[in-house]
This record gives structure tokens, sequence and C-alpha cells, in this order.
């Protein structure tokens, strides 16, 4: 999943720092330390214009992140793609059958690109789920909890974008 990658393929979001994940900047300027290496003085004077031109445009990075975030989530509501990538699977908790429907999206401080929503139970539906994916009404009930979870995150990453750069075209 999923099995067009193009659809999630990004550039500054994998540069922006994320609540799980550093920002690849941070990263690049430990390297020396990490590696316990020598800094010497002309290469601490490159490491501190670098910093300062980084600070003049993290905002902006981030921003670009969060927009990239968007466009590759609103892309994965796209009923083609929503269509190709729909998945079923059953998981067992406390002794009952869950039916759990996935398709492609993207979020940053995720490792899988999907997302994952409970339909309900097996024994209200059936345990098939080659059969159910192929019901009509069960396969629009599992399409529509999925596009409702996929639009929290977009309404989420919109309000994320407006605190950071001030963007009201929404």
């Amino acid at each position: 999943m999923p099995r067009n990658k193009k659809i999630t393929e990004r550039v500054f979001a994998d540069i922006a720092e994320t609540r799980v994940r550093k920002a690849a900047y941070e990263k690049f300027l430990k390297i020396d330390d990490d590696l316990g290496l020598q800094v010497s003085e002309f290469q601490s004077a490159m490491k501190d214009h670098y910093r300062e031109l980084m600070s003049k445009c993290e905002d902006n990075i981030q921003s670009l992140a969060i927009l990239e975030e968007i466009i590759i989530q609103i892309r994965c509501t796209d009923s083609i793609v929503m269509d190709k990538e729909l998945r079923l699977s059953i998981n067992k908790t406390g002794g009952r059958d869950y039916i759990y429907a996935r398709t492609t999206f993207y979020r940053r401080d995720k490792e899988i690109n999907d997302i994952r929503v409970l339909v309900g139970k097996a024994e209200e539906y059936g345990n098939n789920i080659n059969e159910l994916i192929n019901i009509p009404e069960f396969r629009d009930l599992a399409i529509l909890l999925l596009q409702k979870a996929m639009n929290k995150e977009i309404e989420s990453n919109i309000n994320s974008l407006k605190s950071i750069s001030n963007y009201e075209k929404v």
C-alpha cells in the first residue's frame, strides 16, 4: 500500500520537522557531533551561515510541507484512488471480529501511507471480506467512513497551515 507510490511522492514533507521526527536540516548539522568529527573554524562558520539561512526559511519549509501533505491527502480522496486502493481486513478484539477498511493516505508523522477506519462487526456483516468488498452498499459505507476520517485529517492540517502562514483562502 499504496500500489501507486507516485501519489504519495513529496519534497518538503520529508525535510520539515514533525511531532515524531527532527527536521532533516537539524540532523544534517549534527552529523559531525554524531560521528565525533572535529569541526574546523571554517566549517563552523559555514554551519553558522547555514543555520542563519535556515532560520529565515524554516517557516516557509514547514508551510510547504503542510501544503504537500494536504495536496497528497486531497489526491487520496479522489474516487478513482479510493476505488483502486480500498482494502478490508478483520481484526479480533475482545473476542469479537471487527471489519476495518483502509486506503492510501499520507500523514507526515506516520510510517505507513494509509488510513484505517472501523466499519462494523463481522457478526453484523459476515466475515468474508472478499465478498463484502464487492457489495455496493458495504463498499459505499466503507468509503464514506474513510472519507470522513480523511476530511478530518485534512481540516486539521489546514488549521496547522493557518497557524504557521496566516493562510486564509480555504
